[in-house]
């Protein structure tokens, strides 16, 4: 793969990772966007980003059972009615997420987990969180590109703060 490739690949992770950051802090962009709405309370919107604040690929922390075990570069697919989340792991890879994976292919009784994803700012502090209770892997997609395992997990409850 050259060099060209994988600095587009990079590009094209951090414009969509920048689009979701945006999307879900409720902010809309481009001239002809429709009339903001207020933004919920403690997100993040484009105002307060200073100049030379970095918006990282990594916007996602994700936590098991309260302790965080790794970033996901980009969450997509939230459908609160279906019960059902998708989301694309980092270059780095936790062991116990793994495990979690193994688990519920397996069909384990540690397949069940409580999830929490923190969106988070360029410093790395949480902007929002998603808890997700009673989580597992449903499916999980493997491309071309390694690294980049897509998991779609269902959970049985959903809060948000």
């Amino acid at each position: 793969m050259s060099r060209f490739h994988v600095r587009r690949g990079a590009a094209r992770c951090v414009g969509i990772s920048s689009a979701l950051l945006l999307a879900l802090a409720g902010t809309t962009v481009g001239a002809a966007a429709a009339p903001a709405t207020p933004a919920p309370e403690g997100s993040i919107s484009t105002a307060e980003l200073q100049l030379g604040d970095a918006l990282t690929a990594h916007n996602f922390r994700l936590q098991m059972d309260g302790t965080p075990v790794e970033y996901i570069s980009e969450v997509s697919g939230l459908d609160e009615a279906n019960h059902k989340v998708t989301m694309v792991r980092g270059m780095t890879h936790s062991p116990a997420v793994d495990r979690w994976i193994d688990d519920a292919i397996a069909g384990r009784e540690g397949r069940l987990k409580n999830i929490t994803l923190e969106l988070l700012d360029y410093q790395d502090n949480p902007i929002k969180r998603y808890h997700f209770g009673g989580a597992f892997v449903e499916r999980i997609d493997y491309p071309s590109t390694p690294g980049a395992d897509t998991l779609t997990v269902r959970f049985f409850t959903l809060a948000i703060d």
